[in-house]
């Protein structure tokens, strides 16, 4: 940088300097020709002369939801038992019956393979949504026949290119965008080599790969790729079983998956004859946050201790192909059976030691931190670091801002009350007050009327009676905490919150009613003065995006809604059918909407489908009688539907590379 600068560029143009001279010919073996004229003459020759992606199998983009605060749940936020299990019989891929499915989204710098991390509501194969999108965009989920089948994702966004196997059959979203191949192994490791990027940044040299990008890239062999894949698989499911948010969990334990990686990586990147690597492991142990996480878990009845203790590391799935099947993926067994906490309530008191830690259930607690505090909170009692750590510091950011035990928190956090969602019932919070708090009041205001009649009786032990002084200056503290905890307590169960804002609108008067469906967000939103005292600020700025549901934070479609603000979402259902599904009135508000969808599923999943709404049969009858004729050309709308999605089965049999038919009909937006 002097007063030479620009003088040197104009030397350098002249001088032609970093000119490259080349036959634009040479670029007719690469699809679309791009201008890659720093790739010479051997890799040119090498590429053409390779199949490239696109001859032998498919890519494709996936789903935009429109509003994955409303469609997408990490799957420990909804019951395992709703969780879509994919089965496969007699080749064909059965359409889905359950309440949600596997997703797969972006990338987020997963690599290799693609864990459960989310899941995507599609109760009666995704009604919601498609009217979600055919409102909004006039379109159907993108790639419907490819949904469900075993694929590879690459990430779309981002400077480095990767890919990652579907551990699961599931839906895909648009950063979640696939590959289909007969060879799962194979494709994996030719996907993530170091050439393969090369080729991929050459191709698109900017931070978006499309499809068509992908398709482009030839497929060089890599030697030993079922060996590669394995070793993978294999530490992938040791490490998923030591995850705790990961729904293969058994128990905390060792992992070798970053180790696996780099060996993976050096594998496919070997030279052509070259052995594999030698495998010679090193492991992360657990860490001490995962065993006092995972002895809560156990208290709160969300694992069973002894079966976790004698569970191998899951097994891999006989030809599993990259896509385990959902049944190996164990529910949860009855509470009752675990032994567990009460209700599901780990309830802490700074006023007195007899709460839940010393219930019988809270053993494996104790013996966690027996172990484990040292490395966690040297100065600070089990008591305390649950009372003001364990929710901020550890569950937090393990749940990823969707927590599963809610930590209901007096002001000061000397009354805290860790309650597992999975367990919540309708009258969670009145047992809470029952079984803790108000024993715990009434004990309270026995000891202050106790010292109030010693500082009143004279005495000559000044000592005695500054002890008796000063302890009473503290329980008036703790009983005024807990009074106005209780009140709140209260006021959230019966009523619902106050105002987050002062200019948010009122809203109903109605008994607080947890839905997992809703999702950890809008559920912790109505609880929001009880969780914010941990530090938790998220919550009550939900709140308030609840109550004036505007633009994309517009939460109309949840259950909580419509408890607090009925009237608001009833006058919404009447004009958005997406709504009328989200909250069972489809039937009651539009009838000729329901009939064609109720007509279109019973090809999509059963003969004798029928949408199942409160009054729905009358709804149905109702209509078939006033409007006969438009009964019948929704009939012969959906017949001419079906003509072609069977002509369409029939002109893509020969080329469907995994054997499984179509899941829907794939017609474009002008035929709906």
């Amino acid at each position: 940088r002097d007063s030479q600068r620009t003088n040197r560029k104009k030397a350098a143009v002249l001088a032609q300097v970093g000119r490259f001279e080349f036959r634009s010919d040479r670029f007719r073996a690469i699809k679309e020709q791009p201008i890659v004229y720093w790739w010479d003459e051997e890799f040119i020759d090498r590429y053409s002369e390779t199949p490239k992606l696109y001859e032998s199998m498919e890519s494709r983009l996936g789903i935009r939801t429109s509003d994955n605060n409303r469609f997408l749940r990490s799957p420990w936020e909804i019951n395992l038992g709703d969780l879509l299990q994919v089965k496969v019989h007699a080749n064909l891929l059965l359409p889905p019956s359950s309440k949600w499915t596997p997703y797969v989204k972006g990338a987020k710098g997963k690599k290799w393979f693609e864990p459960l991390d989310d899941v995507i509501l599609w109760n009666h194969n995704s009604l919601e949504l498609s009217i979600t999108l055919l409102g909004k965009y006039g379109a159907f989920p993108q790639s419907p026949e490819f949904q469900f089948r075993k694929a590879i994702s690459y990430s779309t966004i981002g400077a480095i290119f990767s890919a990652r196997v579907h551990r699961f059959r599931s839906a895909f979203d648009v950063s979640g965008s696939s590959v289909f191949p007969e060879s799962i192994s194979e494709l994996q490791c030719i996907l993530n080599t170091e050439t393969s990027r090369l080729i991929l940044t050459s191709l698109n040299p900017t931070v978006n790969f499309q499809p068509g990008d992908v398709d482009r890239l030839p497929l060089f062999p890599i030697e030993s790729a079922d060996e590669i894949f394995a070793q993978l698989e294999t530490a992938f499911t040791q490490h998923e079983a030591a995850r705790e948010t990961s729904v293969e969990f058994r128990h905390p334990g060792p992992t070798c998956w970053p180790y696996a990686q780099a060996w993976a990586q050096q594998a496919v990147d070997r030279p052509a004859g070259a052995a594999l690597p030698t495998w010679n492991p090193t492991y992360e142990p657990a860490t001490p946050e995962d065993w006092l996480s995972y002895s809560i878990g156990i208290a709160l009845g969300r694992f069973d201790r002894a079966d976790a203790e004698t569970l191998p590391n899951l097994p891999l799935a006989p030809n599993s192909g990259g896509a385990k099947p959902l049944e190996s993926i164990q529910s949860p067994p009855e509470f009752g059976d675990l032994g567990g906490l009460p209700h599901g309530i780990l309830y802490l008191s700074t006023y007195r030691d007899t709460d839940s830690l010393n219930h019988p259930a809270a053993a494996p607690i104790h013996q966690a931190w027996e172990q484990h505090s040292g490395k966690i909170a040297k100065t600070k009692t089990l008591r305390d670091w649950l009372r003001t750590n364990f929710f901020k510091d550890t569950h937090l950011k393990r749940y990823d801002q969707r927590p599963i035990y809610f930590p209901l928190s007096s002001t000061k956090l000397n009354f805290v009350a860790h309650i597992s969602i999975h367990r919540w019932a309708d009258d969670t919070l009145t047992t809470l007050l029952a079984d803790h708090l108000i024993p715990e009041f009434t004990q309270l205001e026995g000891e202050l009327a106790d010292l109030l009649e010693t500082r009143l009786t004279p005495s000559t032990d000044r000592k005695a009676q500054n002890q008796a002084d000063d302890r009473y200056t503290l329980l008036t503290q703790l009983q005024g905490e807990l009074q106005t905890f209780i009140a709140l307590i209260r006021q959230c169960a019966d009523q619902g919150p106050p105002p987050a804002n002062p200019k948010d609108p009122d809203r109903a008067d109605a008994r607080y009613v947890m839905n997992l469906d809703d999702g950890v967000m809008i559920n912790s939103a109505a609880l929001w003065p009880l969780l914010e005292p941990q530090g938790w600020k998220k919550p009550k700025t939900w709140w308030s995006e609840l109550c004036t549901a505007q633009g994309k934070k517009d939460y109309d479609w949840s259950h909580l809604a419509a408890r607090y603000f009925p009237d608001r979402v009833d006058t919404k259902c009447q004009t958005d059918p997406s709504l009328a599904v989200a909250h069972s009135v489809f039937w009651k508000y539009h009838p000729a909407k329901a009939y064609e969808w109720e007509l279109r599923l019973q090809d999509e999943i059963a003969i004798d489908f029928t949408i199942d709404e409160p009054g729905s049969d009358q709804f149905r009858q109702t209509f078939e009688t006033q409007h006969p004729e438009t009964v019948l050309e929704l009939k012969e709308k959906e017949e001419k539907r079906r003509d072609r999605k069977r002509k369409k089965a029939a002109s893509d049999e020969d080329s469907d590379d995994n054997g499984l038919g179509p899941l829907f009909s794939a017609e474009s937006e002008s035929d709906d």
